[in-house]
């Protein structure tokens, strides 16, 4: 039983560690907290469903190219609505993308309606190691995040971009005086955002089901995971998804169902509390 929650928890962190990764990629660049990030998971979501259904593609085909669209879109949001407000206070930041947050759901409402729709990942079956049944479908969600997770970081300590993206996060002013184009950088990291969260939210819609609704709880599990795990950190945001996803696991199943989040809140507030910068975040003078 303990080791079914544990697989269990596995899957649901690794698609928190994908949701959070976005979100601190984008704090680290911008220094912005994107609170409409949940739905651009959802609008992943629905882009994917749009890609399979209209161009007749399986699932592992139709994810790469609307992660591709939803980077675009990330990039579009950024140049249009986050870039004329990102030097003015950080409220007017924070109220930007919590507007943009309600617009994206009310338009994804009035284009789709609000019925949940199914997603087939087009995969049957179980893996069974002793005791532990394993679907593939959940097996894919984990061997997707490492995947991702890979490339992410052979892109950002070997790819020259990557390189820039460090070097902006580390210190934006220094990055500019020594050359590097920070607009673009910054740009490249929404681009980076936006694919994914489609990616994870397609992963969630074809384990679940794809709804308006869905981005809302990974929303604020991916602010708590990045507060956990250090802003702009991202070995933190995978280190503190995989916590938070077996927290919640164990706690319900174990403890109450009911109060599973009441134990992830009670994380974070321990964090805050002991140690501020996060369980990977560097101390910011």
């Amino acid at each position: 039983m303990l080791a079914q929650q544990l697989t269990n928890g596995l899957v649901l962190g690794s698609i928190y560690a994908l949701a959070s990764l976005g979100f601190t990629l984008i704090y680290g660049a911008a220094r912005v907290v994107n609170f409409a990030y949940g739905e651009m998971l959802m609008l992943g979501a629905f882009v994917t469903l749009m890609v399979m259904n209209g161009l007749g593609l399986e699932f592992f085909l139709a994810l790469p190219l609307a992660m591709a669209v939803m980077a675009a879109a990330s990039v579009a949001i950024y140049l249009v609505i986050v870039r004329p407000v990102i030097r003015r206070t950080e409220l007017q930041v924070l109220l930007v993308t919590t507007g943009l947050l309600y617009v994206l759901h009310d338009m994804a409402v009035t284009i789709w309606g609000t019925d949940p729709r199914q997603m087939d990942m087009g995969l049957d079956g179980v893996l069974e190691i002793g005791d532990v049944i394993v679907p593939y479908q959940r097996l894919v969600v984990v061997v997707t995040m490492l995947a991702l997770v890979g490339g992410l970081y052979f892109m950002l300590y070997h790819l020259r971009v990557g390189k820039a993206l460090r070097a902006v996060a580390q210190n934006r002013f220094g990055a500019q005086a020594i050359g590097l184009n920070v607009d673009r950088v910054v740009s490249f990291a929404f681009a980076v955002s936006g694919a994914l969260a489609c990616a994870a939210g397609a992963l969630l819609g074809a384990l679940y089901a794809v709804d308006p609704g869905m981005g809302s709880a990974p929303m604020l599990k991916s602010f708590v995971i990045v507060i956990f795990g250090g802003l702009g950190s991202v070995p933190g945001a995978i280190v503190g998804g995989l916590v938070i996803g077996l927290t919640e696991t164990l706690t319900g199943s174990y403890i109450s169902y009911g109060f599973k989040d009441v134990f992830t809140f009670l994380l974070m507030i321990g964090m805050l509390l002991l140690r501020p910068q996060g369980l990977l975040g560097a101390r910011r003078s």
